[in-house]
């Protein structure tokens, strides 16, 4: 008995951490670029635990989760500094917290005319520097070439990698390369669109069924976790007389 009341209790402690992860998902459903985090489970039988007449006690629990970094719609704004990569790759940015990277080109210039993020973090160049644009025609090509007023300057730093599922979510639609081997490489198989940005590849209705689901089970955990504890209070009673 014991062992069914851990395996209910294991079972609700993994309905809370994904119900944590639906609840980003959908929080982050409007957050351009932002890539869609899934639960991965991990189920443990444990034969040794179960006496001669018990089932094996069963535990669950979700150690990590992974990102789907499909592709997500491509929203026009005709802003000359939104920018959406159509394929591989992500937008390096320089942060207070080191080189980060994104999916999110809804990009700005600050006092200093530097292409910054939203959150005023830099754009990286090619070359790793800052992408300044003081001029009043700005084109940006498909490779990621910057021209000001005509005149090619700086190229936007465009990374990928090989394996992406090292790239640990850091807020929003920022990522961290969270495997120093895992190094950087130059991104193929894209287009830069200007004038546009990647949204959220979030599936709004997908997630809604994944928390009724996930609901449903916390509560037939729940009411599975009630019935053993008042068969065991009793069981405790009889043991009394």
């Amino acid at each position: 008995m014991l062992n069914g009341i851990f395996s209910t209790q294991s079972g609700k402690s993994a309905n809370e951490r994904e119900l944590d992860i639906i609840a980003n998902n959908l929080s982050n459903a409007l957050t351009a670029g932002y890539k869609a985090i899934s639960p991965a489970f991990n189920s443990t039988v444990i034969e040794e635990a179960a006496g001669p007449d018990q089932l094996p006690a069963t535990y669950v629990n979700i150690p990590d989760s992974y990102t789907q970094f499909s592709d997500a719609p491509l929203a026009e704004t005709g802003n000359t500094l939104d920018l959406a990569i159509d394929g591989n790759g992500f937008f390096a940015v320089s942060t207070s917290r080191g080189t980060m990277y994104t999916r999110n080109g809804q990009f700005a210039l600050n006092a200093e005319k530097k292409l910054v993020t939203q959150n005023g973090d830099t754009v990286m160049s090619q070359n790793g520097g800052d992408i300044t644009l003081d001029g009043k025609d700005i084109r940006i090509g498909k490779d990621g070439s910057v021209y000001v007023d005509k005149i090619l300057g700086e190229k936007l730093k465009i990374v990928d990698f090989d394996n992406r599922q090292d790239l640990q979510n850091a807020g929003g639609s920022l990522f961290l390369n969270a495997n120093e081997k895992n190094s950087e490489i130059p991104a193929e198989g894209f287009s830069v669109q200007q004038g546009a940005y990647e949204t959220s590849n979030v599936d709004i209705m997908t997630e809604m069924v994944r928390m009724i689901a996930v609901l449903r089970a916390y509560e037939s955990y729940t009411k599975v976790d009630q019935s053993a504890s008042d068969m065991l209070s009793k069981l405790i009673d009889l043991g009394k007389f």
